[in-house]
Order: structure tokens, then C-alpha cells, then sequence
């Protein structure tokens, strides 16, 4: 019998190393997302809640209308599935969230 070699025993090794890290990519991918979503959906709730009184906060009206600037000017193209689109993401929904907050 053959005794396997530096070169092979290695390639085995790093092969195996791969998988686990494809694994450990799409867990970290799917929780990152699954984070993004959230804070779509916390922004969503801070929007329906904000009131329009008698005199509704024309601060406010000005954030929304430039949140909804915001989002409607987003260019990412999801098919791609580019690191470069979730930063955008990213970026976007840390901005508006940030406006959020003092609501």
C-alpha cells in the first residue's frame, strides 16, 4: 500500500478546511441578512408609528422624504449577489436608522 505523500495528506487537509469554511460563509451570510431584515423591519415599525398630529413635525416629513430619496436612488444589483451591494445595503440601513432614532 501507498503511504500518502506531504502533497496529498495537504491537499486532503485544505479540501476538508474548504468545506467547513463554504459552511461557515453561508451560516454567517444567512445571520448577517437575516440582521439586515430586522432592522428593515424596526424601521418600518418607527415609521408607522410616527404621528401626524394637528401639526405634524416638519422635520420628520423632511427625514421621510429623504429616506424615501434614499432608498428609491439604491442601485444594487441582487442577481450578482456582490459583496459590494450588501455593503450598500448596509450602509443605507445604518443611515436611515440613524434618522430613526430621535423619532
Amino acid at each position: 500500500m501507498k503511504r500518502p505523500n506531504k502533497f496529498d495528506q495537504t491537499q486532503t487537509e485544505l479540501t476538508s478546511a474548504l468545506r467547513a469554511l463554504r459552511l461557515v460563509v453561508r451560516e454567517v451570510g444567512q445571520n448577517y441578512v437575516v440582521g439586515l431584515q430586522a432592522e428593515v423591519a424596526q424601521l418600518e415599525q418607527a415609521v408607522r408609528l410616527a404621528k401626524a398630529d394637528d401639526f405634524p413635525d416638519r422635520k420628520q416629513l423632511i427625514q421621510m422624504t429623504n429616506m424615501l430619496r434614499w432608498i428609491t436612488a439604491l442601485e444594487v444589483k441582487p442577481q450578482k449577489g456582490r459583496r459590494r451591494d450588501l455593503k450598500e445595503l448596509d450602509k443605507l440601513i445604518t443611515k436611515l436608522s440613524d434618522l430613526t432614532d430621535n423619532w
